[in-house]
């Protein structure tokens, strides 16, 4: 057996969620278009500014081969303004609304690390919560998640823990940390009655250029979390700084990176660029790699 397919046995402990009573099997491959309600974020042509923008980008993210769209209101590229949950609501407005009317089978996640804001996207029909903070922002983040009884999407971020020297890290590895972390958090998820989990290695925060490809080198050890894995790497500084590069010359980066990370096990992909994932899904499918 290959190490591809040794993996993907790994994977399909839990590849099922249940999702508005509805099982969806992420242990096939799927990706998640970027929706940007911002007017920062790093990759400008991810930015839609007006409800048109929105549904035309939607549209063909969606033709191109998006499983999910996932809309934010906040940049969370490094030193980019932290916004109040009121304004990430007042630019959301009834986006989510809209793409549920226009396309009610696309699955909607929202980017947020508020409780406030988690509450308004259930409330307008959003399927998942993308939170990059891992519940260290917002402590009312969480019971909301578990009340609605929809997946959550549990990032390894350590920039909000101050108080765990960088000397400790470093000694106990990226991958032994993020492993110690991940189960912490998902644990305490469970024990609140979040259950339908999706794991994400938070590429890009809290961590060096090393420590990034580290984990990915390594991703495949997060299976033993016994949970579907999200890679999000699309057009990141993880890229560029090893090209030389801007965020809109990364496209040939992020596909190699996607690569990896299929090889390695990951199913759901966070990304910009839907058909050239779509592409690389199909051509590795067609190598008999999953």
């Amino acid at each position: 057996m290959s190490q591809a397919k040794k993996q993907s046995t790994v994977f399909q402990k839990s590849r099922f969620l249940n999702i508005k009573g509805q099982l969806h099997d992420f242990g096939q491959p799927k990706i998640m278009g970027i929706l940007n309600m911002t007017p920062d974020s790093f990759f400008e042509e991810s930015r839609v500014a007006n409800q048109e923008a929105l549904l035309e980008r939607a549209n063909h993210m969606i033709n191109s081969g998006a499983d999910i769209l996932d809309i934010g209101a906040s940049s969370t590229r490094p030193q980019a303004a932290i916004n109040s949950p009121q304004q990430e609501i007042d630019r959301l407005a009834d986006s989510i609304s809209l793409i549920k009317k226009e396309f009610p089978s696309t699955l909607i996640s929202i980017d947020t690390y508020y409780g406030e804001v988690a509450s308004f996207g259930i409330e307008q029909g959003v399927d998942l919560i993308n939170d990059i903070s891992a519940g260290q922002f917002d402590q009312s983040l969480w019971p909301t998640v578990a009340k609605a009884n929809i997946p959550y999407i549990l990032s390894y971020n350590r920039s909000g823990l101050n108080n765990v020297p960088q000397s400790q890290l470093q000694a106990k590895g990226i991958v032994t940390d993020a492993l110690s972390f991940l189960s912490q958090k998902r644990a305490e998820l469970q024990a609140i009655g979040c259950t339908d989990i999706i794991i994400d290695p938070g590429f890009g925060f809290g961590k060096s250029l090393a420590e990034n490809h580290e984990l990915l080198q390594k991703l495949e050890h997060l299976h033993l979390l016994g949970v579907p894995l999200l890679v999000g790497v699309s057009r990141k500084s993880m890229i560029t700084k090893i090209l030389n590069c801007s965020a809109s010359q990364a496209l040939n980066g992020t596909s190699i990176l996607h690569t990896l990370a299929y090889t390695k096990g990951a199913r759901l992909f966070r990304v910009h660029d839907v058909a050239a994932a779509k592409e690389m899904i199909l051509l590795l499918e067609a190598q008999d790699l999953h």
